[in-house]
């Protein structure tokens, strides 16, 4: 895929031993080949953490681990799901409307697997209107690795509706998919940004991909032709949908908006839900609105009565204006470190574009500063780190190499800018030091 805002590429996929094997596995179970297969890239995000639904640029790239969808059509309206992984259970459902499909979590509050498939079909019946005339029967393969913040459930989410909208016979751009994919994944409950279909979407061979936001484009960036991205997991695993962490700091942050509005003169409306649309509105620079938030977020906890006597409405107004079904229990609030880390994070996704066209002589030292101040801004301000990323990225910081939790945090993976002769030592350090010392880890697979 490129860049482009085109229509989706009907090609060849070339991972051919894993589309062999799900051809056949799809055979067996359904006792014909697949009329078609979609493929789907995991991501891995550089710089700009918890920005996007903030309204502020990101940089992430396209992983070659990808989620594959065998998708056979039916004259019966029904959605008949597999999985390659038969640690996950099979799943059948009929396609009356979109209004008629459910999605419940489990026992422990956590998604089922094919909750995102779910939510993928639910958003494109809701964009057909209902007007289908295939059933689908899916089989899934992914290799991307689960709760590892490197974007495997919006991977299944957005290759679900593409299977659908490709089973209608509809065609849509890159950029009408990408939105329309991350609107689909709100119904697993979570508040999202875009970035993750985004990136799926409008990839590009060897670089990273610049995204910005109303509208929606992507812009290709170089990156140093002598550095190398390891990703490393901290074996924790952080499955965002199971809990409310991730959407706290979404209503964190949009409350942070609603008082800066306010307290700077702008009408605070319904409008005004971003911290960048209130920087936006005033017309300020990043560096301004930093001094703004120490002017009028002074305090490290706000009470919901604070925050409603600042703005002027009622608790009950707040929770259905604002806060989200599964945040509106809460008292408390930490809005001034959320609204710094989305200002001063913005700024570093300014700054690491910038030097990657400038080229300094220390590019990899400038640009791995970067994103080590991203990490003590996510663990500090952010609250999202985890103490198994923490003791990677230190791990990394004593051989010289920078390294920030990539994902929503709380788990997952971290993320390193190696220089390429530093490669071999810091992976073996990492063996050693991480999962050998501290996690007993014995035996390794590295991609």
């Amino acid at each position: 895929m490129n860049g482009k805002d085109e229509d989706i590429p009907i090609t060849k996929i070339t991972d051919s031993d894993r589309v062999q094997q799900l051809n056949n596995v799809f055979k067996e179970e359904f006792g014909y080949s697949p009329a078609f297969i979609v493929k789907v890239p995991g991501r891995v995000n550089i710089i700009g953490e918890h920005i996007d639904y903030c309204g502020y640029p990101v940089l992430p790239m396209a992983l070659e681990q990808a989620i594959l969808v065998a998708v056979g059509l039916t004259e019966e309206l029904e959605l008949q799901l597999r999985n390659v992984n038969k640690t996950y259970c099979k799943y059948n459902t009929k396609l009356n409307t979109f209004e008629d499909i459910t999605i419940q979590p489990d026992a422990d509050g956590k998604p089922f697997w094919y909750n995102y498939v779910l939510c993928g079909v639910k958003g494109a019946m809701e964009f057909l209107k209902n007007k289908i005339t295939n059933g689908l029967q899916i089989y899934i393969d992914g290799n991307i690795p689960p709760a590892s913040g490197l974007s495997s459930s919006s991977a299944l989410v957005s290759a679900s509706f593409l299977s659908f909208l490709h089973a209608q016979n509809v065609s849509l751009s890159k950029t009408e998919l990408a939105a329309l994919c991350a609107e689909s994944e709100r119904y697993i409950g979570t508040q999202g940004g875009g970035m993750d279909q985004a990136i799926a979407f409008l990839a590009e061979k060897y670089c990273a991909q610049y995204i910005t936001w109303n509208p929606l484009q992507a812009t290709p960036i170089a990156l140093p032709e002598d550095a190398v991205f390891v990703v490393a997991h901290s074996l924790a695993e952080a499955n965002k949908a199971a809990t409310n962490d991730f959407n706290i700091r979404v209503m964190e942050c949009r409350l942070s908006a609603k008082i800066l509005a306010a307290c700077t003169g702008i009408a605070c409306d319904n409008k005004i839900i971003t911290l960048s649309q209130v920087q936006q509105t005033l017309d300020n620079t990043l560096e301004d609105m930093v001094r703004l938030v120490d002017e009028y977020l002074p305090k490290d906890i706000y009470t919901k009565d604070e925050i409603c006597r600042i703005l002027e409405t009622s608790e009950e107004d707040l929770d259905h204006s604002i806060l989200s079904p599964n945040t509106r229990h809460l008292k408390e609030f930490k809005l001034r470190q959320r609204a710094l880390h989305v200002y001063e994070e913005a700024t570093r996704v300014e700054n690491f574009r910038k030097i990657c066209s400038q080229k300094p002589d220390d590019i990899l030292e400038v640009l791995g500063s970067l994103m080590s101040g991203s990490h003590e801004s996510l663990r500090k301000l952010y609250e999202c780190s985890h103490e198994n990323l923490d003791l990677l990225v230190d791990t990394s910081k004593e051989v010289g190499v920078h390294a920030r939790l990539t994902g929503a945090g709380w788990g997952g993976c971290v993320v390193a800018l190696c220089p390429m002769e530093k490669v071999d030592m810091y992976v073996e350090t990492l063996v050693n030091e991480f999962y050998v010392k501290h996690c007993n880890v014995d035996k390794f697979v590295i991609d």
